[in-house]
């Protein structure tokens, strides 16, 4: 499954994520984020929780394309640790790679 999210994410866009579906039938979630450019605390949170969701589900999660101010706010709130540095790639294509390696 793929979702790619298109401009900041603060407070309103945030609560997007937590309506992203996460079930134990998929393998793989990819977030693209190229035209992110920056993330708030509260999406932060709605993403912490989507780790969580997919980890309860054994689904991976892989980020494409993740600019520098989400790419800090990530490694800042232990998320980039947690997601593992392997699961962030610089762009779709990477990112389709690394899921269809499984």
């Amino acid at each position: 499954m793929v979702y790619e999210i298109l401009g900041p994410m603060f407070f309103g866009a945030a609560d997007k994520i937590l309506n992203i579906t996460v079930s134990s039938e998929m393998n793989n979630l990819v977030l693209r984020m190229r035209s992110v450019n920056a993330v708030d605390s509260t999406a932060m949170n709605a993403l912490t929780s989507l780790c969580e969701r997919c980890e309860k589900e054994n689904v991976r999660l892989i980020l494409s394309h993740v600019n520098d101010q989400p790419m800090s706010a990530f490694k800042k709130a232990g998320l980039y640790e947690r997601i593992g540095g392997e699961n962030f790639c610089p762009n779709i294509d990477a990112a389709l790679e690394r899921a269809a390696s499984v």
